[in-house]
């Protein structure tokens, strides 16, 4: 038995794995708000559960090459030795949020995949998994021998490049505001609001929305918060984009994080594929890559249950 851990910018959620398998009926979701720091949450789990455990495989959604490990969407922030010890695990292994999402991969079945677009995986290529949450996670997964080789990465945090007349005037109002403007900065939960505001000042008006309304009223049609996740999707798609030809992900590109399962049919449709293709010299190598998104209830903690055995991960 070993404690597991997806931890993002609002939420950490927790659960058994028994035996390198996800223990489904024992995952909870906590407030990481509720919780001054790490140990806290886990006591308040294990407690719950009325569980001891030796060993842990926890996913955070920042950088964890460092021996401080500090939240980059929260307050949580703790040494890993230490954390060790208070936790009294005799191993504790730490990954990026996107490192876990990415090793779920080959885990997860089919029924959790919706293609979107077409395009055929080349075996044992590189893969690469993105996706917006409270921040936006980008990762690559190279196949080595018979495990996956994990590469994770902070390419959320990469400049934002536009392309059309609309993106270069969306991109000047957010420089005002912000001065660097990177994808996470649009691809993310206040992401979306501030491409809203963004295109509502360009409208000539001055409106404001929390990102779970704009989605709402985007998929009964206003007009305002439409063009807004229609944009959205659209960026997302060039984002991957670039993505996939930096790490070469000739194995797929995955879309993961909290905010596109919530309209699968909406990014489906949207010019998400279309913006994914669009380049000068690489259109054929780009078509050729097959797109889909992950709508399995929890990618992470399947992923870091996978972390658990591979010995890339130490």
């Amino acid at each position: 038995m070993a404690l597991v851990a997806d931890i993002g910018g609002t939420n950490a959620r927790f659960a058994l794995s028994l035996g390198g398998r996800l223990q489904t009926d024992s995952v909870e979701v906590l407030a990481c708000n509720d919780y001054e720091n790490l140990d806290h949450a886990v006591s308040h789990y294990l407690t719950d559960k009325q569980v001891t455990v030796d060993h842990a495989c926890m996913a955070f959604a920042c950088p964890v090459s460092s021996q401080t490990i500090k939240m980059t969407n929260n307050h949580w922030a703790f040494d890993k030795s230490e954390m060790k010890d208070t936790l009294k695990l005799q191993s504790f292994k730490v990954i990026n949020d996107f490192t876990a999402q990415a090793l779920a991969l080959s885990a997860l079945p089919e029924s959790a995949l919706v293609r979107v677009g077409k395009g055929t995986a080349i075996e044992g290529a590189t893969k690469l998994i993105i996706g917006p949450g409270t921040g936006l996670g980008v990762a690559a997964l190279k196949k080595a021998g018979e495990h996956w080789l994990p590469l994770p990465g902070e390419g959320g945090h990469a400049a934002f490049s536009p392309i059309s007349s609309m993106d270069n005037e969306i991109l000047g109002i957010l420089q005002q505001k912000m001065g660097y403007v990177s994808w996470e900065s649009v691809l993310c939960g206040s992401g979306i609001e501030r491409l809203y505001e963004a295109h509502s000042m360009l409208s000539g008006q001055t409106q404001t929305l929390k990102n779970h309304e704009i989605t709402a009223q985007a998929l009964i049609g206003e007009t305002l918060c439409r063009q807004t996740l229609l944009h959205f999707c659209e960026l997302l798609g060039r984002a991957a984009s670039n993505a996939a030809l930096t790490t070469g992900a000739q194995g797929g590109v995955y879309i993961a994080g909290g905010i596109i399962p919530r309209f699968p049919e909406f990014f489906a449709q949207s010019d998400f594929r279309t913006s994914f293709d669009l380049n000068d010299k690489m259109v054929d190598y780009l078509t050729a890559i097959p797109t889909s998104l992950i709508i399995h209830d929890n990618p992470g903690l399947t992923g870091a249950c996978e972390a658990l055995g591979n010995p890339f991960i130490y």
